[in-house]
């Protein structure tokens, strides 16, 4: 994915299922910009689905080899597939049956061997031999589905055959990765490998076979003679398929996927219906004793099956590689470069056979079918996009594409939805009227959207096929609008006190820096330093659904009712901080406005407001309105009265002599009315004359303190008798 300086370019990613833009967008760029989703590389195509259209290396789109598609309802999965002497294809699969598909009969049940999965074929003059597991046999079929057992191996499965010499096949086969030679109904082991199974084999044209393994990623070389030599040691774990090219070099599929344990490896093969996320598929050119390179990597985790392709439907001579859990076809033309010949919606092509005439055979699985590739050129190509999304409903403008029709029709079509694979829900196909390559959108708003080009006759060709889009502007969201207690502060973005030093300019030009002490409940609240007390902080979260930027204004009211006067407006921060001075005492309210004007077209801007809940501001400190303080022996007994007008009495506390501050328990036991009074007696205290002094804390925080002299008489002595 890349963007252009130009106008904001967005291409979709290979690994993807749907664009995911909005999340990615440039910085700078806004909700109400409008964005466009160009599709115009081969990796932009690796989610599509197409037949009769080609996605060329360079990302472009030609008409391709004639598509033509066979369900095998009786199969699942399709292990191997081989083109019979009568032209006719014989393909196997699980519950031990093999079909027979021609092209008058369609596909019909050939025969059913005793095994759990047919997993290879070869072909054998006009019958075929089959491997099997997990019991390890080796069948003949006749032309009529007669089968014969040729060879119980001992091994579980038998995962590839080649002619050997006269009347000898080699077999590759698992879980102990043996090699074998099977001639007269014996077997003899050719090579035992360090690999879990040999997954892969082709004949080397001189007696011998090279095979690939599924655990150590080699690929060995097995000579006519019995000698055995690894001819590529791969990065990756597993050599899936072996294939010549028309070149004559031996083509690798290697992959690399996550850990499998042993227990995983001896158990059903099955292709798996989801490939890992970390998988990774590479082809390398390998000419044995000389050099080895990489040569292609795979858009899609996994391939499945090589074949060397001549030259059919006009296309280059190359390599076929059949890709999963996304099935498509490639013709690999050059190193790096490859055109994707076909894209199904099933989940794999497990198997490739090419025909004497130049046709390509390529097997799906996930569900079963058989495609027809060539030879011809497709009269007429359907691909279909990977669908955009656009995170939030969108408007879609208009829908261009960049090439030439060369004599050919091309045609654009749309449709959207709002589930994330195409459904009932969404809209029908709107065909893109216009006078030039494409034209407006009539799809209705959504947060998917998916196109679709047809190619009839000519030779069309598509450089780019280039999408406007806009998001719909959404309200922004307000939440947790939070007043603190007074002179409390919070972490800006987050509902927590903390003691981290707050900055700000108050509206008389004062610049005070404060840091609150940390306090949950209002009772925890001590008295305030003189420069705090009036201060209230309000926090709040706020988002935007497009990701626009966001304004506030803070109005403020008294309750239970009454007009807003503005408090602060063009705020950028989620938080602000307020003196109370000049609101008589009493409870109030705030009423907050998000707008999201900053990122939208003019007349496209909403906003969204939010009210917090009341709140008392009391900046009257609470009175000492009796205090008297009655000296006695060793003690003094202090009285008194205290009360405030707003809120209630939170602490009462006693010094004397300007010593420490002792809390004290008021008549009642709690500090939670207006008014209390209170009485306690000072111990200890030396005779003479002492200054008793009493503080009283409201909930705001507003403290008030009254002193009295006392005086404690010297304690009375008793006199000795003289005798």
């Amino acid at each position: 994915m890349h963007e252009s300086p130009r106008r904001g370019r967005w291409c979709a990613p290979a690994a993807l299922s749907t664009l995911v833009l909005a999340a990615l967008l440039a910085t700078g760029t806004q909700a109400s910009d409008t964005k466009w989703w160009i599709l115009d590389s081969p990796s932009d195509y690796a989610r599509s689905e197409s037949h009769g259209i080609v996605v060329r290396a360079d990302g472009s789109l030609e008409p391709g080899p004639r598509a033509v598609s066979t369900p095998l309802d009786s199969l699942t999965v399709v292990w191997s597939a081989v083109v019979l002497k009568d032209g006719s294809v014989a393909l196997a699969g699980d519950q031990g049956l093999i079909l027979r598909w021609s092209p008058g009969g369609g596909a019909r049940p050939w025969a059913r061997l005793a095994a759990g999965q047919v997993l290879c074929m070869a072909a054998d003059g006009d019958g075929v031999v089959a491997g099997t597991g997990p019991d390890g046999l080796v069948y003949r079929v006749s032309a009529r589905g007669d089968t014969t057992l040729l060879a119980r191996t001992g091994e579980r499965y038998v995962w590839g055959l080649v002619r050997a010499d006269g009347a000898a096949w080699y077999a590759a086969t698992g879980s102990k990765g043996r090699l074998l030679r099977i001639e007269g109904g014996k077997v003899r082991i050719v090579a035992d490998t360090d690999e879990s199974n040999l997954v892969s084999i082709v004949a080397d044209g001189h007696g011998g076979a090279f095979v690939g393994g599924d655990s150590k990623g080699r690929v060995y070389h097995a000579y006519a003679d019995a000698s055995l030599r690894t001819v590529f040691d791969a990065s990756e774990d597993e050599i899936r398929a072996l294939a010549f090219g028309p070149d004559g070099a031996l083509y690798a599929a290697a992959l690399s996927t996550p850990a499998t344990t042993e227990e995983d490896k001896d158990g059903e093969p099955k292709p798996v219906e989801t490939a890992p996320a970390s998988g990774r598929a590479t082809i390398y050119r390998i000419v044995p004793d000389s050099s080895a390179m990489a040569w292609w990597v795979s858009p899609q985790p996994l391939v499945f099956a090589l074949a060397g392709m001549g030259e059919s439907a006009g296309e280059r001579r190359g390599l076929i590689a059949a890709t999963g859990n996304r099935a498509a076809v490639y013709l690999v033309e050059r190193a790096g470069g490859a055109s994707q010949w076909l894209a199904s919606p099933a989940g794999q092509v497990t198997a490739l056979a090419s025909g004497a005439d130049g046709r390509l055979y390529a097997a799906t699985s996930n569900p079963a079918s058989l495609w027809q590739l060539g030879p011809d050129r497709a009269p007429r190509g359907e691909l279909l996009s990977l669908a955009l999304d656009a995170r939030r409903i969108a408007r879609f403008g208009q829908i261009q594409w960049r090439g030439e029709a060369a004599g050919g029709r091309v045609s654009l079509s749309t449709r959207s939805g709002n589930s994330d694979e195409p459904d009932s829900t969404w809209g029908p196909w709107a065909p893109v009227s216009g006078t030039g390559q494409g034209g407006a959108i009539r799809s209705l708003p959504a947060r998917y959207l998916q196109w679709r080009v047809l190619f009839e006759g000519g030779s069309p060709r598509i450089e780019s096929v280039e999408t406007a889009w806009r998001e719909q502007n959404q309200a922004p969201r307000l939440e947790d609008v939070l007043v603190s207690p007074q002179g409390d502060a919070f972490r800006e973005g987050e509902l927590l006190p903390h003691l981290d030093a707050i900055t700000q300019n108050l509206p008389g030009g004062q610049r005070v820096e404060y840091s609150a002490p940390t306090a949950t409940t209002p009772g925890q609240l001590r008295d305030l330093p003189m420069w705090a007390r009036g201060l209230r902080t309000v926090q709040w979260r706020a988002t935007d659904p497009n990701g626009d930027p966001l304004r506030f204004q803070i109005e403020v009211r008294p309750e239970p009712g009454g007009p807003w006067t503005m408090l602060a407006r063009d705020l950028e921060q989620a938080n602000h901080t307020w003196d109370t001075g000049a609101l008589p005492d009493g409870r109030y309210r705030l009423r907050l406005t998000a707008s999201d004007a900053g990122g939208n077209a003019v007349g496209e801007e909403l906003r969204a407001e939010a009210l917090s809940q009341p709140f008392t501001v009391d900046n009257t400190p609470p009175r000492v309105t009796a205090l008297e303080a009655r000296g006695e022996a060793g003690a003094l007994l202090v009285t008194g009265l205290a009360d405030d007008a707003a809120s209630a009495l939170q602490r009462i506390e006693v010094s004397l002599d300007d010593g420490a501050w002792r809390a004290v328990t008021p008549d009642g036991g709690c500090t939670d009315q207006l008014a209390h009074s209170f009485r306690v007696r000072l111990n200890d205290v030396t005779a003479g004359e002492h200054t008793v002094s009493v503080r009283v804390v409201d909930l705001s925080g507003n403290p008030a303190v009254r002193a009295v002299r006392a005086a404690v008489p010297a304690r009375a002595t008793s006199a000795t008798p003289v005798r």
